[in-house]
């Protein structure tokens, strides 16, 4: 039986990829920081020898320097190594919609971040896979989804403003999940952007309204022209299903 390192299980996506792992046949190992602090080499050595994993998906918020050890790991054993990156490396202008090669412009500070994660992996490991993600969308409320997000605001205003000139990049989680195991089982090295929104190019506003009629959810949206923002991720490496395939499933 392989084995999947995995970080992020109290995350919000790392728990749908660990799950559909363990129904492929996958056996899940947790990084567990009570064990393993990622600052601390010796340890995080000690904890990656001893399970000797078959692959590693790196999904946790944590430092670059975090990032790079787990690349250099990987490289040293040849085995595949993923990282989630995001979206948002890329700032709002110059406009999208935004290929592998366009310059990540990103001047808040996630998304930084998330660029000195990326530089940090490709050094030590030009064999590493990074996929970039848009917006995710959960099943239900909870965590760092869309749905939660909705879920706050019909709470906290009794509606929801939606851009119509908003077209976000995002996928189901599940499906961004269904995505990692692809590349994880490929092993291809290089940079992914995964967006279910690639060729659909869902208004935000448009989106809620397929949402809300999914979960009958019953939430009053209201649509807006105040931000206007192409954010989708172009890739034609892998064929990502649309937010509308994706939910009919």
């Amino acid at each position: 039986m392989k084995r999947l390192l995995i970080t992020g299980l109290n995350g919000t996506v790392a728990p749908v990829v660990a799950n559909l792992f363990k129904n492929k046949g996958w056996d899940i190992i947790a990084w567990d920081r009570s064990l393993a602090d990622p600052e601390n080499t010796t340890q995080s050595a000690a904890f990656f020898d001893q399970y000797s994993p078959d692959a590693v998906c790196h999904l946790a918020m944590g430092s670059e320097s975090w990032a790079g050890w787990l690349a250099e790991k990987t490289k040293q054993k040849s085995i595949p190594y993923l990282f989630t990156s995001t979206a948002m490396v890329f700032a709002n202008k110059p406009n999208g919609p935004f290929t592998i090669d366009r310059d990540r412009t990103a001047n808040e500070q996630y998304g930084q971040y998330k660029i000195r994660c990326e530089d940090r992996i490709w050094q030590h490991n030009p064999d590493a896979m990074i996929a970039r993600l848009g917006w995710q969308i959960g099943e239900t409320a909870g965590g760092n989804n869309m749905l939660e997000h909705c879920h706050q605001q019909m709470q906290q205003n009794n509606a929801i403003e939606a851009s119509t000139r908003w077209f976000p990049a995002c996928s189901l989680i599940r499906v961004t999940a269904q995505i990692i195991y692809q590349l994880i089982e490929r092993n291809e090295p290089g940079l992914y952007h995964i967006d279910s929104n690639t060729e659909e190019k869902l208004s935000f506003y448009e989106l809620l309204q397929k949402l809300n009629q999914h979960h009958n959810a019953q939430w009053l949206i209201n649509s807006s022209e105040a931000f206007e923002y192409d954010q989708r991720l172009l890739d034609n490496r892998i064929k990502v299903p649309s937010i509308s395939a994706s939910l009919e499933c």
